[in-house]
């Protein structure tokens, strides 16, 4: 099964949001080691003089201590002097970031084809020779890339000897059929592992993310609550927990909920109550016809059970309550009359009422009253 790489604390830490003191960066190390994901990008690494490596050094002692089998990766900028301090602290993986779109290397760099084609090569020996056991080639802008140029690029880093091409949606402009057409060209130019690295400035990180890795890409980066540049990248929770609920995998969602939900806390940013995976409110529901529905039976208006995610279902009643819906949370002896003052009494209120209310109200001796609201043919979605 393919495989994930967190981020958060590389790529989240690029977020303009509250910072994480060490005491909050190993915590978010430990929560995200729990999730059991395969690789951790814990920082990344720069040779200037003024660059405290320690935080870094420290994380990856600390993932190695929690867990001797995941890998841990750090990031650093297509400079030789940032690889050999990257290899300094003995990481499995590296990855360094080489732009390859014109726009990146022309106005950016002020850099052509051939000088990025070179640099792929020099780059990779200089990791070899530094004693990185396992290189990743991030191809950063690559949806805006010459798809002939960046195929050269590809071939560049098999000739390099490179382990890992990262394919970057730097922007987050592409579609997840195009991810799947990028993946399909890198398979054939690179004989190594493809990876994506998917920015969600149009919403289709996660997306992408999933269409790359069923394409056949090995590796996508994700990071919780997609903490990130901008819109952020693809959500681990999410990725993580559509492999899990469509695939079988065993990440522990329990554990990504938990750690995403204090890590937004912590830098800031809460948790909308419907984020999929760990809102607040994602299994709570008024609507009548899936009210009858999730009595009758859950699965019919739910992926997966919220005891998977460590959540807990709530149903509400309200200005659409069904008969059915009624007679099945409240017991009522004679569910139209009683979906009739439910529905009332939530109009008057102003919102929905929990099924305690409801059976509380229903208790009660009715009111004379007018007609009430006609029962509905329920909302569909």
């Amino acid at each position: 099964m393919p495989g994930l790489v967190d981020t958060t604390l590389r790529e989240g830490a690029q977020a303009p949001v509250g910072y994480l003191d060490p005491g909050r960066q190993r915590e978010l190390l430990a929560g995200v080691i729990r999730i059991g994901v395969e690789e951790i990008e814990v920082g990344h690494t720069a040779a200037e003089a003024t660059y405290d490596p320690e935080p870094v050094a420290d994380l990856l002692d600390l993932a190695h201590d929690l867990d001797p089998g995941v890998r841990r990766a750090l990031w650093c900028r297509a400079r030789p002097d940032d690889l050999r301090a990257a290899a300094a602290l003995r990481p499995e993986v590296v990855s360094f970031a080489l732009p390859v779109s014109d726009l990146h290397l022309s106005r950016r760099l002020g850099r052509g084809h051939d000088w990025a084609l070179a640099q792929v090569g020099r780059l990779v020996r200089i990791a070899r020779d530094a004693g990185i056991g396992y290189v990743s080639v991030g191809c950063e802008d690559a949806t805006r890339a010459d798809t002939g140029f960046l195929a050269a690029v590809l071939r560049a880093a098999r000739v390099a000897g490179a382990d890992r091409i990262r394919i970057a949606d730097t922007v987050g402009i592409a579609a997840p059929g195009e991810l799947v057409a990028l993946v399909d060209l890198a398979r054939r130019w690179f004989d190594g592992d493809v990876g994506v690295h998917l920015h969600d400035d149009f919403g289709m990180a996660t997306a992408g993310a999933v269409a790359a890795l069923q394409a056949g890409a090995d590796w996508a980066d994700v990071s919780l609550t997609g903490l990130g540049e901008r819109a952020g990248i693809s959500r681990t929770e999410e990725v993580a927990g559509w492999y899990v609920a469509r695939c079988g995998a065993d990440y522990d969602l329990r554990a990504a909920r938990d750690i995403a939900r204090r890590l937004a806390s912590w830098v800031g940013r809460p948790v909308p109550p419907q984020a999929p995976v760990v809102g607040a409110d994602l299994f709570t529901c008024e609507s009548g016809l899936h009210l009858a529905g999730l009595v009758a039976d859950p699965a019919t208006y739910e992926p997966y059970p919220p005891e998977l995610v460590g959540a807990t279902r709530t149903w509400r009643l309200g200005r659409g309550a069904g008969r059915a819906a009624v007679a099945g949370l409240v017991g009522a002896a004679e569910p139209l009359a009683g979906a009739a003052r439910v529905r009332r009494a939530a109009l008057a209120r102003g919102r929905s009422l929990s099924v305690q209310e409801c059976a509380d109200l229903l208790a009660t001796p009715a009111e004379p009253a007018g007609p009430g609201p006609t029962e509905p043919a329920g909302r569909q979605r």
